[in-house]
């Protein structure tokens, strides 16, 4: 039997070390590698990772510096071509087919094969490797190929404009901390490492990010408006800020709500408070906080007062049949969207910032514009603000800015009046809430309270939304009930 190999010397030490954890992890005699994996503990599960890890990482070494070594007996062209041999027309597609992966990834083995492996001068004398602290990485375990390539491709890339001792010791430092902070850490450090190795080349990468942005906005064949952007840093940053803003405070807004609706915080109005979590607590994913987030800031831009002038004179109109919109069957459209959409929508619509239902009659001409015979006021919003705070919705915390004016009676359906006792203010999300699930909301002593549907709470006991921490007035409005719109 020929003796053990001495380049994979390391390779079976880490081998064993991971023979040994495996075994510690485990609950009860091994039996198969799944039915051993169900039966290790939580903290043992994550050291057999590590150990394994560290074993791929000790492989693609190896494979880096055969793929290096194949690619050197592969480019003669002759009969000692090992790829053409082999009926392959690079070394690349050789490496790809041998282990099944892709032709990039076999590109990514000879790039760090060949960049982290020893050399030889015209005179024959041994040379060290072009990138000695990633050869160090990998003949250590500790740094991946992924994570080599990434900063091999830096290295190169800023080779010919950067100091050499600098560039020795950005080496050094992105191979220390690879292990620690990963690809995804090694892309932002890099990013700033380029900036102070190259700052010559700020602008120029700079600009040709910018000629790179683009926007582009189209309804898919579902009836979703689907948007596809790429923006400079300086164009990204206000858009990526005021997102991240309005979703950090809706996180934060959920994260108080579960606190303050906690067994403690009943104060003698039922039970409620100890359901309030799974009713008002968000249920929204962070990308449909997101997508809600940008549709609030144009909604707000098209109704703001500083905006510029093709803001304040744009209006979506959404259009109706009048009858339809009297006994709820039908449907509405939108000016430039081709879905239509529903009843119910038209009347959400229909009280929004920046938004005109136009009622149509049997020869489709126009009735009335929606909002210019429905819209409270300038001073009944004042007051309903005053009331409600910003949103009335329990546990909201969106500020009048981010909220309108809403009949709690229907314009239509009821026959509401744009009355203060008719009014409430909520943001669009929780209208939204409002109406898909079915609220109704009474105001009380001008306290709102809102009654969830019978399934979300077979008891319906009416929940207290927000209110300004005034005492009530003296002519409060009397009893308004009904689904809001």
């Amino acid at each position: 039997m020929p003796e053990a190999s001495a380049a994979l010397s390391d390779l079976r030490v880490a081998c064993v070390l991971a023979d040994e954890i495996w075994s510690g992890a485990l609950l009860r005699p091994s039996t198969d590698s799944a039915g051993d994996v169900a039966a290790m503990t939580g903290d043992g599960l994550v050291r057999v990772t590590e150990s394994l890890a560290e074993l791929a990482r000790r492989v693609q070494a190896l494979q880096a510096k055969c793929a290096a070594e194949l690619a050197s007996r592969s480019r003669s062209g002759g009969d000692d071509d090992v790829a053409r041999r082999h009926g392959f027309s690079s070394p690349e597609r050789l490496i790809a087919s041998v282990t099944g992966g892709r032709f990039s990834e076999a590109a990514k083995l000879v790039a760090v094969g060949e960049a982290t492996a020893p050399r030889a001068s015209f005179t024959g004398e041994a040379l060290p490797p072009r990138h000695p602290h990633l050869a160090a990485g990998l003949e250590s375990g500790s740094l991946c190929v992924d994570a080599a390539e990434t900063i091999r491709r830096f290295l190169d890339g800023v080779a010919l404009r950067a100091d050499r001792q600098q560039l020795g010791e950005a080496e050094l430092l992105l191979a220390e901390r690879a292990p620690m902070v990963g690809v995804d850490g090694l892309t932002r450090l890099i990013k700033q490492l380029q900036a102070r190795l190259d700052p010559d080349g700020v602008k120029p990468r700079e600009d040709e990010l910018r000629a790179n942005r683009g926007l582009r906005i189209w309804e898919d064949r579902a009836g979703m408006i689907q948007l596809q952007g790429a923006f400079d840093p300086a164009n990204g940053a206000p858009i990526k800020l005021a997102v991240e803003a309005l979703v950090s405070a809706e996180l934060h807004r959920a994260r108080d709500a579960k606190r303050a609706f906690g067994p403690a915080a009943n104060d003698g109005r039922g039970a409620w408070a100890n359901d309030a979590e799974g009713l008002f607590g968000e249920q929204r994913t962070i990308a449909q906080m997101n997508a809600d987030a940008l549709a609030d800031i144009a909604r707000l831009s098209l109704g703001a007062k500083h905006a510029p002038a093709a803001l304040r004179q744009a209006t979506v109109v959404a259009r109706i049949d009048a009858g339809a919109l009297a006994d709820g069957r039908g449907h509405g459209t939108i000016d430039g969207i081709d879905q239509p959409i529903s009843v119910a929508t038209v009347r959400e619509l229909a009280m929004s910032a920046g938004i005109s239902a136009l009622l149509l009659d049997h020869r489709t001409e126009p009735l009335e514009l929606g909002r210019a015979a429905r819209l409270f006021t300038s001073a009944q919003k004042l007051a309903l603000i005053e009331r409600d705070g910003g949103c009335a919705w329990p546990a909201c915390n969106r500020p009048p800015s981010h909220t309108q004016a809403h009949h709690i009676r229907w314009w239509k359906r009821h026959r509401g009046r744009t009355d203060l006792d008719n009014g409430i203010m909520l943001c669009s999300h929780h209208h939204h809430r409002v109406h898909d699930d079915g609220w109704v909301i009474t105001i009380r002593d001008s306290q709102s309270w809102f009654t969830p549907p019978a399934h979300l709470d077979p008891q319906q006991r009416p929940r207290p939304g927000n209110r300004r921490l005034l005492p009530p007035r003296a002519d409060a409005p009397a009893v308004a009930q009904g689904a809001a719109a």
